[in-house]
């Protein structure tokens, strides 16, 4: 699914950006049927097997849109299922080793709380999570967070760096929604919420700032655009007058003996 791709396209975009037409293409190229067999929520288990291990090859623009195109009409655990696999050697410390027991369960040394590379990989999974979820509502998002807090952020630390990447472009209102759901499962520090929504109230009054300076411009543009009107008309509406004024003269020249 995500290594098909055709250099025959219609349009500017990337012909891998059409993942259902490109899954397609292959039905019809192998009399095989790729399109169903992906779409089909029962074999989540093997299809996420099947990205875990090919999926990391790729940038993380195609990942996110070619499971888009793949969960975009599944259950919310089905999701879960695939991100888990995904990104499960995300977030993983340089002297981690997983655990027998448990794969996704990685035995790290205390130190790396705060080791850099797990936190960007936290940072990483967060944005993946942002972008499949784009038109989720707040409780569906809470959902999938509180599935996956099952299996990762056995660190505050390491669950406070993906939840800042996961709402890092929401508004004030769409976070505090989704606290309202998520923060007794996940047992946040109040501390962070307060933070996280600060940063929130200052990207809402950030915007509103962008909107009315966009706003004062265009009104500016369109008065500067008007009294450029006026002022090409001008010549045009003295000449009648000036017209006037010459024949007034005229007649006053004919009357004189």
């Amino acid at each position: 699914m995500v290594r098909f791709g055709t250099n025959m396209q219609k349009t500017s975009e990337p012909a891998w950006q059409d993942v259902g037409a490109n899954v397609l293409r292959m039905d019809t190229l192998y009399d095989a049927s790729f399109h169903d067999w992906l779409k089909c929520e029962d074999n989540v288990s093997i299809i996420a097997s099947y990205l875990q291990r090919i999926a990391n090859e790729y940038p993380m623009d195609r990942i996110i849109n070619a499971l888009r195109w793949l969960v975009s009409s599944w259950r919310v655990e089905s999701t879960a299922v695939i991100v888990r696999h995904i990104t499960a050697e995300w977030a993983v410390s340089a002297t981690a080793k997983a655990a027998a027991s448990a794969p996704f369960r990685l035995e790290a040394p205390q130190s790396s709380a705060a080791d850099p590379a797990v936190m960007a990989g936290e940072a990483r999974r967060g944005l993946l999570v942002r972008e499949l979820t784009k038109d989720w509502t707040c409780q569906q998002i809470a959902q999938l967070v509180g599935m996956l807090s099952l299996t990762f952020w056995s660190e505050r630390t390491h669950l406070e760096a993906f939840l800042r990447a996961l709402v890092s472009d929401w508004d004030f209102c769409r976070l505090s929604s989704f606290f309202s759901y998520i923060s007794g499962q996940l047992g946040l520090d109040y501390r962070v919420k307060v933070s996280m929504l600060q940063q929130a109230a200052r990207r809402n009054a950030s915007r509103l700032s962008l909107k009315r300076s966009r706003n004062s411009a265009a009104r500016s543009t369109a008065a500067d655009n008007g009294s450029s009107k006026r002022m090409r008309h001008d010549p045009a509406e003295l000449s009648p007058a000036a017209g006037d004024n010459g024949g007034s003269n005229g007649a006053s020249d004919e009357a004189a003996p």
